[in-house]
Formats: C-alpha cells, sequence, structure tokens
C-alpha cells in the first residue's frame, strides 16, 4: 500500500497514525504542494491523504483511510464513534488551531514545501482561506488565550481516559501535533506526555524543533 500525504497536514496524521497503532506496513510519499495532477489522476481533484490499495484502487478522506486500515488486522481499534465531550472539544478549538498554525505552516521545512513554487502555492492557498497570515501572526497571544479552556478540559479527559487507543486520539492528536509549531503554548505535563506517547506509537514526530 501505498499513502500519498502532505507532512503538515493534519488529516494526514489521522492517516498515518492508524498504521502506526495497527502497526502494519504502508509506503508514505509525500507529494509537493503545487502538484494537482497526482491526486486529480487518482481522485479527481486535489485533495489528500489518498490511500493507493493492495489492489490499486484509491481511497481518500482520512476517517475512510482509518477505518478500512482498521479493519486489515485484529483486534480493532475503531469500535465506536467520536464520544461526544471530544467531539465538542474538535468542533470548538479547530478554527482557533488552524489561525495560529497555518501562517507558521508556510514558513516551516515540509517535503512538500522543498520548492518556491510549491511554497508559493501552499502560502496563495491560505491566504484565499485566512486573509493576511502576518495579521494572524500578530494575533497570536490572544488566540493562544482563547485555546487555554479548551486545553485545560483536554487535560482534564485525558486524566480519565483508559489506556487503550480509539477514534477519539485520531481527532485529538492531530490537533496537538499541529499545535506543537506554536512556541508560546503552555502545553500541561499530561498532554505533552500524551503528545509524546502517540508521536511514539505511531512514528509521527512533533514539530517542536520548527516552533515559532
Amino acid at each position: 500500500m501505498k499513502l500519498y500525504i502532505y507532512d503538515h497536514c493534519p488529516f494526514c496524521v489521522r492517516a498515518r497514525m492508524i498504521f502506526g497503532l495497527k502497526n502494519i506496513d504502508v509506503e508514505q510519499i509525500f507529494l509537493m504542494e503545487d502538484d494537482k495532477a497526482t491526486p486529480t489522476k487518482m481522485i479527481g481533484r486535489k485533495m489528500l491523504p489518498i490511500l493507493q490499495k493492495e489492489d490499486g484502487s484509491y481511497l481518500p478522506e482520512s476517517l475512510d483511510i482509518v477505518h478500512y486500515v482498521d479493519q486489515l488486522a485484529e483486534p480493532k481499534i475503531i469500535q465506536s464513534e467520536v464520544s461526544p465531550e471530544i467531539d465538542r472539544w474538535y468542533q470548538a478549538v479547530s478554527e482557533t488551531v488552524y489561525k495560529l498554525v497555518v501562517p507558521r505552516f508556510t514558513q516551516a521545512e515540509f517535503p512538500e514545501l522543498s520548492t518556491k513554487e510549491a511554497r508559493a502555492a501552499y502560502v496563495e492557498r491560505e491566504e484565499k482561506a485566512f486573509g493576511d497570515l502576518n495579521m494572524l501572526l500578530k494575533e497570536t497571544h490572544t488566540l493562544i488565550v482563547e485555546l487555554e479552556p479548551h486545553m485545560d478540559a483536554l487535560d482534564i479527559w485525558l486524566e480519565k481516559r483508559t489506556n487503550s487507543y480509539n477514534i477519539d486520539d485520531i481527532m485529538i492528536f492531530p490537533l496537538l501535533r499541529s499545535l506543537s509549531i506554536v512556541n508560546d503554548i503552555p502545553f500541561s505535563t499530561v498532554i505533552l506526555n500524551y503528545m509524546k506517547d502517540i508521536a511514539k506509537i505511531t512514528g509521527v514526530s512533533l514539530l517542536f524543533d520548527q516552533a515559532k
């Protein structure tokens, strides 16, 4: 199997996680941000992640990939829906997280941004979605303040969770991994240990070395 991804992309992280959690091998292929032709040839549009299955067919959509890979081998990890508490948390924090991380992503070193053309294409796309990225950087403190109560709630939730992994982790970790590129976020010990634990078992590295 081959998994076509961007390194920065939280949705791609979901797909990468399930292979690590299930200990299933997959070839990870990083596409360039300005490469529209490859994903369009596969699924008719520019979107990642895309899984090329054993039979050569292509499967898009991160959670569809998660569910497909999960059923390839026992024991299954994804045996229920996202818990209401984590679903509410995800909906509440997503916009703030993206406002914090996207300006930093555009400046970071990722395989998909390794040419001037690819980086320019990514910056253009994100500016259409978020506006002036430099202005967002200046709002860092305000955005972190917005995030704090939600991080406190997650801290409490993580202290109560069991040690088994499930769909909630697939939702939580990609956002936390994205936030690791933000220099001034005071991660609690509980959350930081959780991030390091998931990163180790899935092989998806955190971004602290690029934090700004």
